[in-house]
């Protein structure tokens, strides 16, 4: 028979971690080895036209699927949550990559506004397993 203690661990250790996150522009390094995902999540106003996009990813890299925007997490407790993100309201845009093999380099972005574009970049080291 299996004791409570043993099951926890048994439950906890099924339980899949969820990729590396980056936030960018950062200085941060993302650090993974081949055959990871990690993804890259960039502030973005979808609801006023802009958004990023990846122009420069690395061989070694490819990109998992579309982007995706997800509300941007609030660092304070609020009394009222909305529901769904409000218009004109930031969020982030999350940009899914796997590691194809060893390689290191640098994944580009921009994002189209008024005065020209913003780029950003996120450094990365995949290194073999």
């Amino acid at each position: 028979m299996m004791s409570l203690a043993s099951l926890c661990c048994v439950l906890f250790a099924a339980v899949d971690q969820p990729p590396l996150r980056v936030f960018a522009p950062t200085e941060q390094v993302a650090k993974v080895t081949v055959g990871e995902t990690f993804e890259v999540a960039l502030i973005c106003n979808p609801s006023t036209g802009r958004y990023w996009e990846a122009v420069g990813i690395p061989a070694g890299l490819e990109q998992v699927g579309q982007s995706k925007n997800e509300a941007v997490p609030q660092l304070y407790p609020l009394k009222v949550i909305p529901s769904r993100p409000r218009i004109g309201a930031p969020m982030l845009s999350v940009f899914t990559f796997r590691a194809k093999s060893a390689a290191e380099g640098a994944i580009s972005f921009r994002m189209a506004d008024q005065s020209g574009f913003q780029t950003a970049e996120v450094k990365f080291v995949v290194q073999k397993k």
